[in-house]
């Protein structure tokens, strides 16, 4: 059986991807690049195109009877439509003009719509008159180049002129700035007219004003059920409107009150990984094999579930708070690929420059952030911290213990007296305690309460980093067994607790409601 043959327009990084997945599924493989591109030698036919003649591209095409053609990168979508319309193959339509790059023919189509709003958009012009702010973009450039915010007419001036060095015909749109809100992407796949498909849900991270560079993408986002329906409902009429049938598509769209605002969307997979790693391992869905068979035209639509957290995180400038985490990343278990080769952070004014910084990609049973950096903080004994009593009123109020000051201080200066203190903290915070008490020097065993860990920090072993302190400090005093008593509904702690060494035993009690454990020291 004679094989089926996939041309790809573009042979940069982006085609990578799609060649592999396309020599797993045994197909031939053309590309069309410049001589320098970067996968030239990975395909079984590269032929130089540095202009992306779209008559030539489909002679070819019909020439060497292919059968599929796609889009490697922004820059070829329109180009694969009009080669896939010319060629007579699977493609967007391009009949009333193509809608997947220029942002004010989106917006002019998308304004149709009910299911999703828009900022006000006009092109740029002389005499332009605009309501400050306003957020200036390249008609057509990807990866957040030539986006500016202007607040007044020097900003304008300066920012247009930015976003018409980055566009294609030199034009600029002018929006409506949107403030505040939550900003998604939608990673969708189209099988024929009419027939749509959402594939996962990322939440995106902006650095917001100037740029509005992205420095972090999560899946699965967190959207209720009802959400995601009207999400699905508006990416369909967005889709369908703008003629985009056929393949991937990366719907990027903003949530403010609860309403969803278009951005924009391309007509092709999503870039920093978003297509190729962060869908894949966030929902095991073969994404790039099921776009190239929407372009063979024999994609059957199947149920998609999350199986795990996804995410990367920029070593750019805007993210040198996380620098906890990215040292975090040199060991840590979720930290599937690493790209960041220096300490220093730098800059970035579009996607690209944060990309260029180097990155980190997680996969986990949760979303990663800095609570995932706790394990490399100290946990210690409080007791002679100068900052204690101040760190155990906040402690109590983060908890919701409503004290008040005068049984607080009767209590502390007890627990400060008799007990010890066993805290983590961070940033100035107690995230994690236990209160130990080593007082009985007849039976030698020590007892432990207060056990709490924030909710926030839960689900990362802090409470076993605070019970090995506890059994530390009773070995220094010489005690052999530590006791506690949890409430039996606790399954949770009595599972950590069990896990830990600890056993259930009949006390004097007798308390119906809890059970007591005793760990015994070697």
């Amino acid at each position: 059986m004679e094989k089926k043959v996939l041309a790809i327009i573009g042979a940069g990084e982006g085609a990578l991807p799609i060649i592999n997945k396309a020599k797993e599924m045994g197909l031939t493989t053309i590309a069309y690049g410049r001589n320098d591109s970067l996968a030239k030698d990975q395909v079984d036919i590269f032929i130089e195109e540095n202009n992306f003649d779209i008559h030539f591209i489909a002679e070819s095409c019909k020439g060497l009877h292919v059968n599929a053609i796609m889009p490697s990168s922004e820059l070829s979508t329109e180009v694969a439509a009009r080669v896939a319309h010319e060629a007579l193959l699977l493609g967007n339509e391009v009949e009333n003009g193509f809608g997947g790059k220029n942002k004010y023919f989106m917006r002019t189509k998308v304004a149709k719509l009910n299911s999703v709003k828009q900022p006000k958009f006009q092109l740029y012009h002389n005499g332009i008159e605009v309501s400050y702010p306003v957020v200036v973009k390249s008609v057509d450039a990807c990866g957040k180049r030539g986006v500016s915010i202007a607040y007044n007419d020097t900003d304008l001036e300066k920012a247009t002129e930015v976003a018409r060095y980055n566009s294609s015909d030199g034009s600029a749109i002018v929006e409506e700035y949107l403030k505040g809100g939550q900003e998604y992407s939608i990673e969708c796949l189209s099988y024929g007219k009419g027939q749509h498909q959402v594939i996962q849900y990322t939440e995106k991270e902006s650095a917001g004003p100037p740029h509005f560079v992205e420095v972090g993408h999560h899946q699965p986002a967190n959207l209720s059920d009802q959400m995601k329906s009207r999400i699905d409902k508006a990416a369909w009429d967005i889709l369908e409107i703008l003629g985009l049938n056929c393949g991937m598509a990366h719907l990027e769209l903003k949530i403010i009150n609860n309403e969803i605002y278009f951005i924009e969307v391309g007509a092709r997979g999503g870039g920093d990984h978003i297509s190729d790693i962060l869908t894949p391992l966030s929902t095991g869905f073969d994404y790039y094999k099921a776009a190239i068979e929407c372009h063979l035209g024999i994609y059957q639509p199947c149920t998609i579930h999350n199986r795990a957290y996804t995410g990367l995180y920029f070593h750019s400038k805007q993210n040198e708070r996380l620098k906890p985490l990215f040292e975090q990343a040199k060991i840590a278990d979720w930290c599937v690929k690493n790209t960041v080769v220096k300490d220093e952070f730098d800059e970035a004014t579009s996607n690209v420059g944060a990309s260029n910084s180097g990155y980190i990609i997680y996969c986990s049973d949760h979303k990663i952030g800095l609570s995932d950096c706790v394990n490399s903080l100290t946990v210690s004994l409080i007791n002679n911290n100068p900052q204690a009593k101040q760190l155990m009123i906040q402690h109590c109020r983060d908890i919701g213990n409503d004290i008040s000051e005068d049984k607080f201080n009767e209590w502390f200066e007890k627990i400060e007296r008799t007990g010890n203190m066993i805290a983590i903290i961070d940033n100035s915070r107690i995230i994690a305690f236990l209160l130990l008490y080593c007082n009985h020097k007849e039976t030698l065993d020590a007892y432990l309460c207060n056990v709490y860990v924030l909710s926030d920090y839960r689900g990362k072993s802090l409470s076993v980093g605070l019970l090995k302190k506890a059994i530390e400090i009773c070995k220094q005093k010489g005690f052999k067994s530590v006791s506690l008593d949890v409430d039996k509904d606790n399954k949770i702690a009595i599972r950590i607790y069990e896990k830990f060494g600890f056993h259930a035993y009949i006390s004097e009690s007798g308390r119906k409601d809890r059970i007591s454990m005793r760990y015994y020291i070697n």
